[in-house]
């Protein structure tokens, strides 16, 4: 069974009933980036029976287990061949020096790369800043402070036409992220929230501007057949973006602590998923 985006709805539900009968008759074989990504940090949230069955999933993928102990440890990737592009790889957002450059540079490097390999060029460029971009939001806004930072998880995969990553944390949302905002302090639930960081990218930062990353996330899916996943504790929000426009479907979903985020893009076909091939 493929555990992606859609079915992770299910899933949450299935979790934050704490549904443990009904999740231990699952088995999954293949994972896209983005539920690898959502998963782990879901996990991060739980104990007990529960995140005894995650750990069981973990133990026939790779890929899941990577992202687990990435995320809990704070584990690097491996140094063999730290310059050279992988398919698929994962990197720790830990303190606000996370992004140093003897670790975070060659990650970034092979990602730039894999997308290159996978067909995209000099678009490479922006994805990687999009990458960027959305994982310093994680030590900008998961914590109390921008001092005070939750950990966090990047996550990618790139193959032949297709690139998605993926970001995420176990913090405080993006509701008490805008609640700061007094121009957002009426919002009443997340879902209303990630609705106006997409449709008017709303900041927590008074007289400030609007908020830069999904800015930078819309110019990086321009004629890219894009699609956006973006999920803070009960609100669930996915963008469609294809050259003939926007399409926003947003949502209630199982709630856990966060955000998650995961950007798929195709240079054929519509916005979509596709499972990790190693």
């Amino acid at each position: 069974m493929r555990l992606d985006a859609s079915l992770m709805v299910e899933l949450r539900e299935l979790a934050s009933n704490n549904d443990v009968s009904r999740l231990t008759g699952l088995s999954f074989s293949e994972f896209t980036i983005g539920a690898a990504v959502e998963l782990a940090c879901v996990r991060a949230s739980i104990n007990g029976r529960l995140r005894s069955v995650f750990d069981q999933w973990a133990k026939s993928s790779q890929v899941l287990n990577d992202a687990f102990r990435v995320l809990e440890h704070g584990t690097l990737p491996s140094t063999d061949n730290m310059w050279a592009a992988r398919k698929t790889d994962f990197f720790p957002v830990r303190g606000t020096d996370w992004s140093d450059g003897q670790n975070y540079h060659p990650f970034e490097s092979r990602f730039r790369k894999a997308a290159k390999e996978a067909g995209f060029g000099n678009m490479a460029d922006g994805l990687t800043g999009t990458l960027f971009e959305m994982a310093d939001n994680i030590a900008q806004h998961s914590g109390p402070s921008s001092t005070a930072p939750c950990p966090g998880l990047i996550g990618y995969y790139a193959h032949e036409g297709h690139v998605a990553f993926a970001v995420g944390d176990s913090g405080r949302g993006v509701l008490a992220s805008l609640k700061e905002n007094p121009a957002w302090a009426c919002l009443p639930n997340s879902k209303e929230a990630l609705i106006a960081v997409i449709n008017n990218q709303a900041s927590r930062r008074p007289n400030l501007g609007d908020g830069e990353g999904f800015k930078q996330v819309f110019r990086s899916l321009a004629d890219l057949n894009g699609m956006v996943i973006l999920r803070s504790l009960e609100g669930r929000l996915q963008l469609n973006q294809t050259a003939e426009g926007r399409r926003v479907i947003a949502e209630y979903t199982g709630a856990f602590p966060g955000v998650q985020l995961s950007v798929n893009c195709s240079l054929n076909g519509s916005p979509q998923e596709r499972e990790i091939s190693i």
